[in-house]
C-alpha cells in the first residue's frame, strides 16, 4: 500500500512499479483540500462545520450500499452551496473515491493508516491501541 496525494502521475507509476501494492490517497491532503474550498463558499462557523461533518461522514461511510444515500445526504445539507458539492464529485469522488472513501479502503490491509504523513501515521495507529 502507497499513500499519495492527487499527483495523477505519481499514482500512475505506483500500479507499474510496485505492481502488488494499491494506491490510496491521502486523507491529511483530501481534508486540507476540501477545507480550503469550503471555506470559499460557507460564510459561517456553525454551517461549516455541518458542511465537513456531511462531508467527512460521505468519506467514512462503511459500505458500498450506503455510500448513494449518504451522497444524497451530503448533497441535501450542502445544497446552499451547489458549487462546492459540484467541487466535491467532480475532484474527489467521481473521479477518485474508490482510493479513500472507506467502503473502498476498508477491503485493503492498511492498519489505520490515512495518511503519507509519517509523523501522524505512527501516532494515531499507536493512540488507537
Amino acid at each position: 500500500m502507497v499513500f499519495t496525494n492527487i499527483d495523477l502521475a505519481l499514482m500512475n507509476v505506483v500500479k507499474y512499479v510496485f505492481l502488488k501494492a494499491r494506491s490510496l490517497l491521502c486523507q491529511f491532503h483530501i481534508d486540507k483540500n476540501v477545507k480550503a474550498k469550503c471555506k470559499t463558499y460557507v460564510a459561517t462557523k456553525e454551517a461549516w462545520d455541518q458542511v465537513m461533518d456531511a462531508c467527512g461522514s460521505l468519506k467514512d461511510v462503511p459500505s458500498q450500499s450506503k455510500y448513494e444515500g449518504c451522497l444524497k445526504m451530503f448533497g441535501i445539507v450542502c445544497s446552499l452551496w451547489e458549487y462546492f458539492v459540484e467541487y466535491v464529485k467532480n475532484t474527489w469522488l467521481i473521479p477518485h473515491k474508490e482510493y479513500f472513501v472507506k467502503a473502498w479502503t476498508n477491503k485493503v490491509m492498511q492498519l489505520g493508516n490515512t495518511t503519507s504523513n509519517r509523523y501522524f501515521t505512527f501516532y494515531t495507529y499507536f493512540d488507537k491501541l
